[in-house]
């Protein structure tokens, strides 16, 4: 059975653009566990907005990213929505739990539960006029 995260992404300077990178990286010392090919992903930008801004599908398995060696774990995402992170949605607005949080505490990725994930997007469709 697929599961939901919220991945925190990006820096406070990508704030005002759009986040297009085809993958996602983990922390040296955060090696994820059980993110699966088919898995669904928010995405959170990590900055003063507190928006999430992305709908993704997990398309590969985790593997080794020598580029990044700060987030040398990696998997490869596919958008199925990407708005400006300036035209996302405040991240409390998707759960009744306090996700900034657990965000500010360092996670790189919660799991969410499917309730939760509904809630981002039908809030993401929303924000993106559809």
């Amino acid at each position: 059975m697929n599961q939901f995260w919220l991945k925190v992404v990006g820096t406070q300077e990508e704030e005002i653009r759009r986040y297009e990178k085809t993958h996602v990286g983990f922390p040296k010392n955060k090696r994820p566990r059980n993110i699966n090919p088919g898995d669904r992903m928010v995405l959170y930008a990590v900055g003063g907005s507190r928006r999430v801004f992305a709908l993704a599908d997990v398309v590969s398995e985790i593997y080794p990213n020598k580029t990044y060696p700060r987030f040398p774990h990696t998997v490869d995402i596919r958008y199925q929505l990407n708005l400006p992170i300036s035209a996302g949605v405040d991240i409390g607005e998707i759960s009744s739990r306090n996700l900034f949080s657990a965000v500010r505490a360092g996670h790189s990725y919660l799991k969410l539960t499917a309730q939760e994930y509904a809630r981002a997007v039908t809030k993401l469709e929303k924000a993106a006029g559809r």
